[in-house]
């Protein structure tokens, strides 16, 4: 019985893990927050919008989510030496009306 609620759990964290939308691109600007603590990156391929959200201009993180300064990093990294990047967009939530930014993988 433990192991079954175990593997349960396992493919729980996986299956949600796995139902975020990622997308391959570069980045072509970043864009910082007017009077906030927040950035946008604006990428060459389309943007994905799972979310539906308002203004899909740009995929957004805002200082008090967590990540936020690996992401920033990561943006500016990626821009500064031109890697190709992987940008994962939350499925359901928007920020500011934009796709929200939960994570970013950088490519050689």
């Amino acid at each position: 019985m433990r192991s079954l609620v175990l593997a349960l759990a396992v493919l729980t964290v996986a299956g949600s893990a796995s139902a975020q939308t990622m997308t391959d691109s570069s980045i072509t600007m970043i864009r910082t927050g007017w009077n906030a603590d927040s950035f946008a990156v604006v990428t060459a391929e389309p943007m994905v919008n799972p979310a539906g959200c308002a203004s899909p201009d740009g995929y957004i993180s805002d200082s008090a989510f967590p990540g936020y300064e690996t992401y920033y990093a990561a943006a500016l990294t990626a821009y500064l030496g031109n890697r190709p990047i992987t940008i994962t967009v939350h499925q359901t939530e928007c920020y500011a009306g934009r796709p929200k930014l939960i994570g970013i993988n950088l490519r050689k």
